[in-house]
């Protein structure tokens, strides 16, 4: 991403977009302009330098030499900025203050409620939310800790793995009361289905299809599952009684412990074993004793979160059946 926050760079972020997609329109979808406007920015840049940056033909540009030398010289120029901009921001931070940077499904079904509990405990640590599912630099985009799902590597970071995850079949409670004859993982087949369609570090996530064949039914068409871009759809369509959705457990705990979602089958399928969410914060962190106290709050929320699944777990009346 190409930080819209540099003064003065404008010409520059619109000439490294362009050298990066060789393409008008896409590097203008990137810096949120129109493709006529960066055509037009490149061809200002050109008359004020007295030489082409791009060859031109109906269906494609390229680099001339001359914009090639450029290109690495700009890119590399507006990161080592960006870079140095980040520090500027974080040490000119109160060290009371901290941004985490988090993915919109974990800060939305899991951190937020208990947020309050962290203010209560450190009234004086304030706490920015960076809600992102990309992962962020963490020098360039003053970021001081993030809580990321993925497969544990990060370079040059502290890194904690905080949660492991599964994914199972749930279903609302008035959806259940409706479909009274739901006893074996077979009888899912006729009912509609949603799940979350993506892939995260190479990993394509759990679809219908691979529970049914865990579940040991063979031949099913997951063609007639619903698919979504987002987890919030997949739980949304299960609240408002219309699907029998795959969601992780961590993420709706607190639904089956009220018992407005019913987990269906003693059944989860989990992820390869690295494939988890972990808190990550730089080695080199001007912060690192408010990052740790937060660290030790997260887990000590996370070991009672534990305990509240294990004793979930122990009632039968949230599992529908076993497979």
């Amino acid at each position: 991403m190409i930080s819209k926050f540099i003064p003065g760079t404008r010409a520059l972020r619109i000439f490294v977009a362009a050298g990066k997609h060789l393409n008008f329109s896409a590097a203008a979808k990137e810096i949120s302009l129109t493709p006529a406007a960066v055509s037009y920015q490149i061809k200002e840049m050109e008359e004020q330098l007295g030489f082409s940056l791009f060859k031109r033909n109906s269906r494609s540009i390229q680099l001339t030499p001359e914009g090639s030398i450029l290109f690495t010289a700009v890119s590399e120029s507006l990161d080592n900025m960006e870079q140095a901009l980040g520090y500027v921001r974080r040490i000119n931070k109160n060290s009371s203050h901290l941004t985490l940077s988090v993915g919109a499904r974990f800060a939305t079904y899991w951190l937020l409620p208990k947020l309050g509990e962290f203010k209560q405990l450190r009234p004086d640590l304030s706490i920015t939310l960076d809600i992102t599912d990309d992962v962020r630099d963490f020098g360039r985009d003053g970021i001081d800790m993030a809580i990321r799902f993925g497969n544990g590597r990060y370079p040059d970071c502290v890194v904690n793995k905080v949660f492991e995850t599964s994914v199972v079949a749930v279903c609302s409670a008035e959806f259940l009361a409706n479909h009274q004859d739901i006893n074996k993982p077979e009888d899912l087949s006729r009912l509609p289905l949603s799940y979350v369609n993506c892939t995260v570090n190479g990993q394509t996530w759990p679809d219908w299809k691979m529970w049914m064949s865990q579940a040991n039914v063979n031949a099913f068409d997951n063609s007639q599952s619903i698919a979504f871009s987002d987890l919030n759809h997949v739980i949304q369509a299960v609240q408002d009684n219309v699907a029998v959705g795959l969601v992780e457990p961590i993420l709706v705990s607190k639904q089956l412990s009220q018992g407005s979602l019913v987990q269906l089958f003693d059944l989860k399928m989990k992820l390869p074993d690295e494939f988890a969410y972990y808190f990550v914060y730089p080695h080199s962190s001007e912060k690192e004793k408010a990052v740790a106290d937060f660290l030790s709050w997260l887990l000590t929320v996370i070991e009672s979160h534990h305990e509240n699944i294990r004793s979930l777990e122990s009632e039968p009346i949230v599992v529908k059946n076993s497979c």
